[in-house]
């Protein structure tokens, strides 16, 4: 797994086992700003839990499925990126991110996803990659914006949230787009 600089003291860098008391400390912060959003909030009740996401991750990259890295600034465990479920026959991937609440309104997560979306075309040779966020959610939805994906589409009901169903935008880039569209960002 890559440790890879974005600027000063930002870097992605694999979750370890050894991360999991940080890793459900900053879930348990922010989970105002998470659980709207994010589901699977409900089940992260414990350090255990968070050990279990970081062995399910850890089993993934060594079964080349998934990526999944932790964004630090400096010492302190900011948020999680990954690829949910890498599609070799397609090449292709979707991203999933989420910043804890402290971190938020930075551009951190737009510096990490850009990493990523090298990541995925100069390393991976991957062709497309897709971001879905909740219609609603417009700050996760602002980074893919910002990033110049393109909204292919919304997915009616994609996805059930404590509230009820909620809408998905997705978003897509492909390689050839992103080599044109990465030098101007």
């Amino acid at each position: 797994m890559f440790v890879f600089p974005l600027k000063d003291s930002l870097i992605l860098k694999p979750l370890r086992s050894g991360h999991a008391p940080e890793l459900f400390e900053l879930i348990e912060h922010s989970r105002p700003t998470l659980r709207p959003w994010m589901p699977w909030t409900a089940q992260m009740q414990s350090t255990a839990d968070a050990e279990e996401f970081i062995a399910t991750a850890a089993r993934l990259y060594a079964d080349n499925d998934a990526v999944t890295a932790g964004l630090w600034e400096g010492e302190r465990l900011a948020g999680v990126i990954g690829f949910h479920e890498i599609n070799w026959r397609s090449r292709s991937a979707q991203i999933g991110y989420w910043l804890g609440a402290s971190f938020e309104g930075r551009g951190i997560m737009s510096l990490a996803v850009r990493a990523f979306v090298d990541y995925a075309f100069i390393e991976l040779d991957l062709n497309r990659i897709e971001i879905r966020c909740a219609t609603p959610n417009r700050r996760s939805r602002a980074v893919p914006e910002r990033m110049g994906f393109v909204l292919e589409g919304v997915l009616r009901q994609a996805e059930k949230l404590d509230d009820g169903y909620v809408d998905h935008a997705v978003y897509g880039m492909l390689s050839e787009e992103w080599s044109a569209k990465r030098p101007l960002l």
